[in-house]
């Protein structure tokens, strides 16, 4: 059942640690009536270990084949090899002043909640701070020094480009059909 004339069939939402990647997903798949397919998911398996590239390729895969999805993260491994079957992408491109206190607000919220993430797995407090796997470390290193190529691709397919989150907003609004598209530019 489509709820939404203007959102595509099949959506990849892409974008640095915190920039409401997830949330996101997930307001579009319920626009398209679909579970949202985080990779975080995928990748992470309990214990924080890696799922072997097989069996992750071929849960991608298995999303990839099917009519209607909503999948978020920025897998390049996943992203390429079902490239043809992407409609939009959705790039979050917002400022690390703005990504980095949410995910030291996440970080600290989800190792007092005990709120379970990526397969029933826990964030703590020397976890987020401290390990050198740390999302905040990874955030400052790795991901600012990928957003540049990920945008490069991005901009060679069709692509929603956002980079505030009053734009992510007025988008999600408009391809809900609840705001004119003209108002993006305000």
């Amino acid at each position: 059942m489509r709820t939404s004339p203007l959102l595509p069939d099949r959506v990849w939402v892409v974008g640095p640690c915190g920039s409401g990647k997830s949330t996101l997903a997930a307001k579009l798949a319920a626009h398209l009536g679909v579970e949202p397919t985080h990779l975080d998911d995928i990748h992470h398996q309990p214990g924080w270990t890696e799922a072997p590239d097989e069996v992750s390729q071929a849960r991608v895969a298995d999303v990839a084949a099917r009519g209607r999805w909503v999948i978020d993260g920025n897998y390049t491994r996943f992203r390429t090899r079902h490239l043809g079957r992407i409609q939009l992408y959705v790039l979050l491109d917002l400022p690390l002043y703005v990504t980095f206190p949410r995910l030291v607000r996440r970080g600290i919220v989800r190792s007092i909640t005990k709120e379970p993430c990526c397969n029933g797995n826990l964030e703590t407090l020397p976890r987020t701070f401290f390990d050198r796997e740390s999302l905040l470390l990874w955030a400052l290193t790795g991901s600012i020094r990928r957003i540049g190529p990920l945008r490069r691709h991005v901009a060679a397919h069709p692509h929603v480009h956002l980079r505030t989150q009053r734009q992510v907003d007025l988008w999600l609004a408009h391809v809900t059909e609840a705001c004119p598209m003209d108002s993006l530019d305000e």
